[in-house]
């Protein structure tokens, strides 16, 4: 579960959101729309805890994965290990994520999925 109360997002001094509040129970799928700029990304670091809130709150009531938007930008076995395999609960060590190779390169490399 995630609930997120009175949330307001800021870049320096430009307020991007403000008095955000949701909640999203287990097994929902959420979807986050928007124009360029409007602060999905903001929202989602927030989130996943990668980015702090200039007001509100987050609870995340467990662990949440998070994937950067170019994923190119890191190392993707690190990446896969600590955004997607950890909180998935699969481990995060090396072997597991060789153990698990095809899910690390299709979430890491959109480029290797078959279309």
């Amino acid at each position: 579960m995630l609930s997120v109360h009175d949330l307001e997002l800021r870049v320096g001094a430009r307020l991007l959101m403000e008095n955000v509040s949701f909640r999203v129970g287990d097994g929902d799928k959420v979807g986050l729309v928007g124009r360029n700029g409007a602060g999905k990304t903001t929202l989602t670091k927030v989130l996943a805890g990668d980015l702090i809130a200039a007001k509100g709150t987050v609870d995340r009531g467990g662990e949440i994965g998070y994937l950067p938007q170019d994923p190119r930008s890191g190392d993707p076995d690190e990446l896969a290990r600590t955004r997607i395999l950890a909180p998935a609960g699969w481990g995060s060590s090396s072997s597991a994520c060789r153990r698990r190779r095809s899910p690390c390169r299709a979430a890491t490399r959109p480029s290797a999925r078959p279309v």
